[in-house]
């Protein structure tokens, strides 16, 4: 029975690339429906819940009690400012729950991309055999499509006759460069999600035939 609601909820869902159609709609709202309800379910039992036991813990210090409780504060705080969105008086409050979201957010991306990527990746450069031939093609291209692409969403640009902001050639050079690296790069992830649905769908006929 689930093998077969599963192949069927792959079929709609495929039927997308056909058109846009009711079907689609509804297999989609399934799918935002159950992923709501266990992220909640995750949310209350992984999150809730010991921080409501960590708090009244008696084995604890005070001081770690107050740290808890002030960090569970804080997010019921941040929930009941997202909570405030659909009134439009109150709007402004959920805004600033947005903006802490968004600074935190980027700021973990960005201290995640210096420490696991551009780090590394130096690293990794520096150490590089200079007797394998390849490995330095790999390591100049690397170098190249990092410095490329950071170029290309860089918008420090400067004045024409006109007033008009314009880059200079040799940025727009280089920019040019990073969107041919960007634009292959997302061609390799579009095709590894096709090749991934793909393989779902074969799965799931390979599990209903052999029902």
């Amino acid at each position: 029975m689930s093998i077969g609601i599963s192949f069927v909820l792959t079929l709609v869902i495929f039927s997308y690339l056909l058109a846009d159609n009711f079907l689609y709609r509804m297999a989609v709202s399934v799918f935002v429906g159950l992923a709501a309800a266990f992220t909640t379910i995750v949310t209350v039992e992984s999150v809730i819940l010991p921080a409501f036991l960590r708090i009244a813990d008696i084995g604890i210090s005070q001081d770690f009690r107050i740290f808890y409780f002030t960090v569970f504060i804080i997010a019921v705080s941040l929930t009941v400012m997202l909570l405030l969105r659909p009134i439009p008086q109150l709007r402004w409050i959920t805004n600033i729950g947005i903006g802490y979201l968004i600074a935190v957010g980027s700021a973990a991306a960005l201290a995640g991309a210096i420490t696991g990527t551009l780090i590394p990746l130096t690293f990794d450069v520096a150490n590089v055999d200079t007797t394998n031939t390849v490995t330095i093609i790999n390591s100049v291209v690397i170098i190249i499509g990092v410095i490329t692409s950071l170029l290309y969403f860089q918008y420090m640009t400067g004045r024409n006759i006109d007033g008009d902001p314009q880059r200079t050639p040799i940025i727009r050079l280089l920019a040019g460069i990073g969107e041919g690296f960007i634009v292959v790069t997302l061609g390799a992830l579009y095709a590894a999600a096709i090749l991934t649905s793909l393989t779902v769908l074969t799965g799931q006929l390979s599990s209903l035939f052999a029902g």
